[in-house]
C-alpha cells in the first residue's frame, strides 16, 4: 500500500509518532556515538599525548591505558584484542604485561613471567586489584572477578612529580567538553528540525497537491473546459473527494453533450417539419394556380388537379396530427391509463380489429401460440398506436404489393420481448440505429413525403419509453425489417391488479 492510499487520520497518527520517534532515536545513536567515542578515547588520547609532550605524555598516557585495562579485565566476556593498543602503548612506556586467561595467554616478548608475578608481590597486596605507582616505576595487579582474568604489569614508568601541571587545564577541559556538547545538542537539533520538515513537506503534499488539482480543474468549469481531467489520486479522504469532484465534472460534460444534442436534434426537427410541410404546400399551391390560370380546362383535368389538392392537403393533416402527437410526448403531456393485460389477448384482438384496414394496405399479420400467458403494464391506446405505426412502416417499405408481418415472443430476463418480422425491403444495418431518430427516412423514401413522415418510429421510441419499455430494430431473418418492442413482465400476483390512472 503506498503512502497516498493511507487515510488522513493514519498520516497524522504516523506523522506524531515519528515526530516522537525519530528525536528519542537520533538521541540515542548521539548518546551510543557518546559512550563509544569516550570508551575509545582513551587509546586515542594515550597516542596524541606521547607524540605531543613526551616528557609529560608517558605518565598520561599510561594513566589512560591502566584504565581502560582495569575497565575491560571487570568485563564477564573479556576479549584480548580488544585491549591490544593498551599493551602496545604499556609496552612502549616500559612496562612488562603477563595476562593470564583461560585457553590464551600474553607475555611480553622478552619478558621474564616469573620477575613479574615477583616484583607485582612485592609491591602490590597478594590478591585482588592492586596498583602501586612511585618514583621506582608501576607495579599493577587486575583481576577479573567474572572474567578470572588476571592482568599484572611492572615498567620503570616514574610517577608525575607535584610540581607538574596536568598538560591540559582543568578550565579548558571543563570548555572543551562543554562545547563538544553543545554542538551535539545543535547537531542533533538540526537533523531533528530537517527531518520534520521533511515529514511535514511530505503530508502536505499529500493533502495541497490533490486540493490544488482540484482548484485547477474548478477554475476550468467555470472557464466552460469540462474536459480537464484530475489525474489519478489515492484511496484516503481527500482522494475520494477529488474523485466526486470528476465524476461531477464527468456528469457536466454528459449533460453539456446531450444538451448540444438535444440542440441539433431540435434544429434537425424544425427544418424537417418546414421540408415536408413546404413539400405538399408547394403542390397545393401549384394546382390551384394551375385551376385558377386556366390551365385545367376540362372538367375531368379539374377533378383531377382538386384530387391531387385534397390528397397534399391530407398529407399535411396527417403530418401535422403526427408532429402534435410528437410534441405532445416531447413535452411530458401525455396522460396514460394504466392496465395490466394479456399481450397476446391484447395483440390477437387488436389484429382482428384491423384485419379489413390490413387487407386495404396489401398487410397480412400473423402471431405465433405459444401457450404461455404472459402479463404487461400498458395504455391500451398508446401501446395501440405503437403497434399501428410499426405496421404502417412495415406496409409502406414492401417489396411487393403484400408484406407479411411475423410476431412471435421471446422472454429476455424481466422483460418481454415483442418481435415484428416483415418481408419487405429491409433497412441496411449502419442506417438500423437511426431508424428511430425524427424525420429520419431511408434512402428510397426521403423524396416522398407521402410514403413517410418520418416520425411513427420516433415516436413508437417515446412511447414506450414512457410505458417502461424500450424498442430497437433488427434484421429479420427474412431479410426484412424486424421491430422489438420490450416491456416489463408484471408478477403473477398483481395479475388481478385494477387499471389505475397515471
Amino acid at each position: 500500500m503506498r503512502l497516498r492510499d493511507l487515510s488522513l487520520k493514519t498520516k497524522l497518527l504516523m506523522t506524531n509518532a515519528l515526530m516522537i520517534v525519530i528525536p528519542i532515536a537520533v538521541l540515542i545513536v548521539i548518546g551510543a556515538a557518546l559512550l563509544g567515542g569516550l570508551r575509545h578515547a582513551g587509546t586515542l588520547q594515550q597516542q596524541a599525548l606521547a607524540l605531543l609532550w613526551p616528557e609529560r605524555g608517558a605518565a598520561l598516557s599510561v594513566q589512560f591505558a591502566l584504565s581502560s585495562l582495569r575497565t575491560e579485565s571487570e568485563k564477564r566476556k573479556f576479549r584480548l584484542h580488544s585491549i591490544e593498543s593498551d599493551i602496545r602503548l604499556l609496552e612502549s612506556a616500559g612496562v612488562r604485561l603477563l595476562v593470564l586467561q583461560k585457553g590464551e595467554n600474553y607475555l611480553t616478548q622478552g619478558a621474564n613471567p616469573d620477575e613479574i608475578r615477583r616484583l607485582v608481590t612485592l609491591k602490590c597486596s597478594r590478591s585482588g586489584a592492586a596498583l602501586t605507582w612511585d618514583m621506582e616505576g608501576i607495579f599493577f595487579r587486575f583481576e577479573g572477578l567474572h572474567s578470572g582474568t588476571v592482568i599484572m604489569g611492572a615498567g620503570p614508568v616514574p610517577m608525575m612529580g607535584r610540581g607538574e601541571e596536568p598538560m591540559i587545564p582543568h578550565d579548558l577541559r571543563e570548555f572543551i567538553l562543554n562545547a563538544a556538547l553543545v554542538l551535539l545538542i545543535l547537531i542533533a537539533s538540526t537533523g531533528i528540525l530537517l527531518l520534520g520538515r521533511y515529514l511535514a513537506r511530505l503530508l502536505s503534499q499529500q493533502i495541497l497537491t490533490p486540493l490544488e488539482e482540484m482548484r485547477t480543474a474548478a477554475a476550468a468549469i467555470q472557464r466552460g473546459d469540462l474536459d480537464h481531467a484530475l489525474p489519478p489520486m489515492g484511496s484516503d479522504e481527500v482522494g475520494a473527494t477529488c474523485r466526486a469532484f470528476d465524476a461531477m465534472r464527468q456528469d457536466l460534460a454528459r449533460a453539456r453533450a446531450r444538451e448540444a444534442e438535444e440542440r441539433t436534434r431540435r434544429r434537425e426537427l424544425f427544418i424537417g417539419i418546414l421540408h415536408d410541410i413546404a413539400t405538399p404546400l408547394t403542390a397545393v399551391k401549384g394546382y390551384a394556380s394551375g385551376i385558377l390560370d386556366g390551365i385545367a380546362q376540362t372538367p375531368e383535368k379539374q377533378r383531377i388537379y382538386a384530387e391531387r389538392i385534397s390528397q397534399s392537403a391530407a398529407t399535411m393533416e396527417r403530418l401535422t396530427s403526427r408532429l402534435r402527437e410528437f410534441l405532445r410526448l416531447e413535452t411530458g403531456q401525455l396522460p396514460l391509463t394504466w392496465e395490466i393485460v394479456n399481450v397476446q389477448d391484447f395483440l390477437a384482438a387488436s389484429i382482428q380489429e384491423q384485419s379489413l384496414n390490413f387487407a386495404e394496405h396489401g398487410l397480412r399479420i400473423s402471431m405465433e401460440k405459444t401457450g404461455v400467458e404472459t402479463y404487461v403494464r400498458i395504455d391500451r391506446e398508446e401501446f395501440s398506436r405503437v403497434l399501428k405505426n410499426i405496421w404502417e412502416n412495415s406496409s409502406k417499405y414492401r417489396r411487393d404489393d403484400c408484406v407479411c408481418v411475423h410476431i412471435s415472443f421471446a422472454a429476455e430476463g424481466d422483460m418481454l420481448a415483442i418481435r415484428c418480422d416483415d418481408d419487405g425491403i429491409g433497412v441496411a444495418p449502419e442506417d438500423l440505429p437511426k431508424l428511430f431518430d425524427s424525420f429520419y427516412r431511408t434512402d428510397s423514401a426521403r423524396t416522398n413525403v407521402a410514403a413517410g413522415s418520418g416520425l411513427g418510429l420516433a415516436i413508437v421510441r417515446q412511447i414506450m419509453t414512457v410505458l417502461g419499455g424500450s424498442v430497437r430494430a433488427e434484421t429479420a431473418p427474412t431479410g426484412g425489417l424486424r421491430i422489438v418492442l420490450s416491456l416489463p413482465i408484471v408478477k403473477e400476483d398483481l395479475y388481478d391488479e385494477k387499471d389505475t390512472a397515471d
